[in-house]
């Protein structure tokens, strides 16, 4: 048990770079592995086909013992090209189809990178076992800086006010990204513009009515908080020419300690009686220990805890300010980079530590998530 009185496993597997977390749904695929309870996870350190794996806790084995993490190999089917940087899995509940999402941005110094920006999906009741070449097919869209267009043209049209891009954030991310594409003749050159925003994708989740909520963890509101992006369509990009539909943006309250700016980790919603419950942790802007242009620009997003908050998701809306209740923080673990809810309203946890893979877990306090 960890410190912090946290349940942690050990789930080494290069590259160890984890991102998000999803909860298994198939009871096949578990019957099939001998595990009681499993999950998704993203790595994002390579190529999309190489960086989903599968962490697994064996049936009847203690809590705390029996886990297991093997890495799936994918046919990538649709838009060939490079792609890197996975940042977050959710699960198209109508449907059940697993969706993965790329961070949409760059390097700590720019420019804004095309691989980035993918979204691939799988079924997840045609994997039959983990471990088979190939587990899955794996259908890839990287229609490069469409969705940044999306989101931007949305921030203009829906009035959100975001926080000032700063000069080095400007000049690294978007000035930069516009230059190459016009130097080097690009495609998409004339999709990224000078008043544009970079966009950081962290978190994914899909509500009830097929609607996605998008985490940025940049830019954010005004006022230094987290915000959400609601939106349809989401499948449309694995058409030729379709785009998604922005439906409106959230901010959730949910800033915590040691800084006064808050970029989404990764979220997750949970089923309860009167609707649908938002989990999320957010954090500082930027990895603190690299050399980062945010990090420079947003020096009070550079040492904000990690920090678990959780609130109820208005049904019938899209758009609005959320009041984030504290659940957990991480002092001393800035990298807390997944997050799962399952088995019986435990959260789960994947952190990136000592070059490692960490898995944690808690019981909600006060009766748990639907308490």
């Amino acid at each position: 048990m960890a410190d912090d009185g946290l349940f942690q496993m050990d789930l080494n597997l290069h590259p160890n770079e984890a991102s998000g977390l999803l909860a298994m749904e198939d009871e096949a695929l578990l019957e099939s592995q001998g595990w009681d309870l499993g999950f998704w996870a993203v790595l994002d350190e390579g190529k999309i086909e190489d960086c989903v794996a599968a962490i697994g806790h064996r049936r009847g084995s203690p809590q705390d013992e029996g886990w297991e993490i093997e890495r799936l190999h994918a046919r990538v089917t649709g838009d060939a090209g490079k792609t890197e940087d996975a940042e977050a899995i959710t699960r198209d509940h109508a449907s059940g189809t697993v969706y993965i999402l790329g961070s949409h941005f760059g390097s700590k110094s720019g420019p804004l990178q095309p691989k980035r920006g993918f979204v691939a999906r799988f079924h997840e009741a045609e994997v039959e076992q983990v471990t088979e070449d190939p587990a899955m097919d794996l259908e890839v869209a990287r229609r490069s800086f469409a969705l940044h267009r999306v989101v931007n043209d949305a921030f203009k049209e829906h009035g959100i006010e975001l926080v000032p891009l700063g000069k080095k954030a400007r000049e690294a991310l978007i000035d930069a990204t516009i230059k190459r594409g016009k130097k080097e003749e690009k495609k998409w050159s004339g999709l990224v513009r000078e008043d544009d925003y970079p966009i950081n994708v962290e978190g994914a989740a899909f509500r009830q009515d097929g609607s996605l909520l998008l985490g940025l963890r940049f830019p954010t509101a005004a006022n230094g908080r987290p915000v959400l992006a609601e939106i349809e369509g989401i499948d449309r990009l694995f058409e030729r020419d379709g785009l998604p539909e922005i439906l409106g943006f959230w901010t959730v309250d949910a800033v915590g300690k040691g800084g006064d700016i808050a970029g989404v980790r990764d979220l997750a919603l949970h089923p309860t009686e009167d609707g649908e419950e938002l989990h999320l942790v957010t954090g500082n802007v930027d990895s603190r220990d690299k050399q980062s242009v945010l990090i420079e620009d947003y020096p009070g997003g550079r040492e904000t805890v990690a920090t678990h908050f959780r609130c109820a998701m208005p049904q019938d809306a899209h758009s609005g300010e959320l009041r984030g209740e504290f659940v957990r923080e991480f002092p001393g673990l800035p990298r807390v980079e997944g997050l799962a809810i399952a088995d019986n309203d435990r959260a789960y946890y994947v952190i990136d530590e000592d070059e490692g893979v960490h898995l944690r877990l808690t019981r909600f306090l006060e009766g748990g998530v639907s308490g």
